[in-house]
Protein backbone atom coordinates (compact mmCIF):
# COMPACT_ATOMS: atom_id res chain seq x y z
CA UNK A 1 0.00 0.00 0.00
CA UNK A 2 0.93 4.08 -0.64
CA UNK A 3 0.08 6.18 2.22
CA UNK A 4 -0.27 9.94 1.03
CA UNK A 5 0.03 13.02 3.73
CA UNK A 6 -1.51 16.13 2.24
CA UNK A 7 -0.62 19.50 3.72
CA UNK A 8 -2.44 22.29 2.21
CA UNK A 9 -2.03 25.29 4.03
CA UNK A 10 -5.50 26.54 3.17
CA UNK A 11 -7.34 23.35 4.42
CA UNK A 12 -7.04 20.62 7.20
CA UNK A 13 -4.32 18.01 6.43
CA UNK A 14 -5.75 14.13 4.98
CA UNK A 15 -4.23 11.11 4.57
CA UNK A 16 -5.26 8.51 2.29
CA UNK A 17 -4.27 5.31 0.52
CA UNK A 18 -3.66 3.36 -2.91
CA UNK A 19 -3.08 0.07 -3.30
CA UNK A 20 -0.54 0.38 -5.52
CA UNK A 21 1.47 2.50 -7.79
CA UNK A 22 -1.34 1.65 -10.64
CA UNK A 23 -4.53 2.81 -7.93
CA UNK A 24 -2.47 5.85 -7.54
CA UNK A 25 -2.25 6.85 -10.65
CA UNK A 26 -6.01 6.10 -11.23
CA UNK A 27 -7.15 7.90 -8.46
CA UNK A 28 -4.48 11.03 -9.50
CA UNK A 29 -6.48 11.21 -12.81
CA UNK A 30 -9.73 10.90 -11.32
CA UNK A 31 -9.07 14.05 -9.61
CA UNK A 32 -7.31 15.82 -12.62
CA UNK A 33 -4.02 15.70 -10.95
CA UNK A 34 -2.81 14.21 -13.77
CA UNK A 35 -4.42 16.10 -17.51
CA UNK A 36 -0.93 17.03 -18.58
CA UNK A 37 0.64 13.97 -17.61
CA UNK A 38 2.07 12.96 -21.25
CA UNK A 39 4.21 16.23 -21.20
CA UNK A 40 5.91 15.49 -17.94
CA UNK A 41 9.89 14.41 -18.39
CA UNK A 42 9.60 11.76 -15.49
CA UNK A 43 12.44 8.60 -14.71
CA UNK A 44 9.67 6.73 -14.20
CA UNK A 45 6.11 5.92 -12.90
CA UNK A 46 7.10 6.37 -9.45
CA UNK A 47 8.68 9.86 -10.14
CA UNK A 48 5.62 10.89 -12.22
CA UNK A 49 3.14 10.17 -9.35
CA UNK A 50 5.46 11.84 -6.86
CA UNK A 51 5.58 14.95 -8.99
CA UNK A 52 1.62 14.82 -9.95
CA UNK A 53 1.62 14.93 -5.53
CA UNK A 54 3.99 17.58 -4.72
CA UNK A 55 2.45 20.10 -7.82
CA UNK A 56 -0.30 19.85 -5.63
CA UNK A 57 1.10 21.29 -2.76
CA UNK A 58 3.02 19.81 0.38
CA UNK A 59 2.94 16.27 0.61
CA UNK A 60 4.61 13.22 2.08
CA UNK A 61 4.39 9.79 0.44
CA UNK A 62 5.26 6.83 2.08
CA UNK A 63 5.96 3.58 -0.28
CA UNK A 64 4.51 0.53 2.47
CA UNK A 65 2.92 0.51 5.65
CA UNK A 66 5.95 -0.14 7.56
CA UNK A 67 7.47 3.16 5.93
CA UNK A 68 3.94 4.55 6.97
CA UNK A 69 4.30 3.38 10.59
CA UNK A 70 7.77 4.01 10.40
CA UNK A 71 7.02 7.92 9.97
CA UNK A 72 3.95 7.92 12.14
CA UNK A 73 6.10 6.68 15.53
CA UNK A 74 8.92 9.26 14.44
CA UNK A 75 7.46 12.19 17.23
CA UNK A 76 10.32 14.45 16.64
CA UNK A 77 9.91 14.70 12.73
CA UNK A 78 9.97 18.03 12.13
CA UNK A 79 6.90 17.42 9.67
CA UNK A 80 5.03 16.68 12.81
CA UNK A 81 5.77 19.88 15.26
CA UNK A 82 3.58 22.89 15.29
CA UNK A 83 0.12 22.67 13.70
CA UNK A 84 1.80 19.36 12.16
CA UNK A 85 0.64 17.12 14.53
CA UNK A 86 -2.63 17.46 13.04
CA UNK A 87 -0.99 15.66 9.62
CA UNK A 88 0.71 12.97 11.82
CA UNK A 89 -2.72 12.57 12.97
CA UNK A 90 -4.25 12.31 9.71
CA UNK A 91 -1.68 9.62 8.67
CA UNK A 92 -2.63 7.45 11.98
CA UNK A 93 -6.60 7.88 11.53
CA UNK A 94 -5.40 6.41 8.17
CA UNK A 95 -3.55 3.40 9.22
CA UNK A 96 -6.28 2.72 12.18
CA UNK A 97 -8.76 2.68 9.62
CA UNK A 98 -6.98 -0.13 7.28
CA UNK A 99 -5.39 -1.91 10.57
CA UNK A 100 -2.77 -1.02 10.57
CA UNK A 101 -1.89 0.32 13.65
CA UNK A 102 -4.43 -0.54 17.23
CA UNK A 103 -7.16 1.91 17.91
CA UNK A 104 -5.87 1.88 21.66
CA UNK A 105 -6.15 5.23 22.60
Amino acid sequence: MIFVVEMPRDAPPRAWFAYDEEDLLHKLVEAGALHDWSSRRCAGLRELLEASLRARGECRMYWSESEATAAFERVADPAWQGDGWRARWALREQLVAIEVLADDL
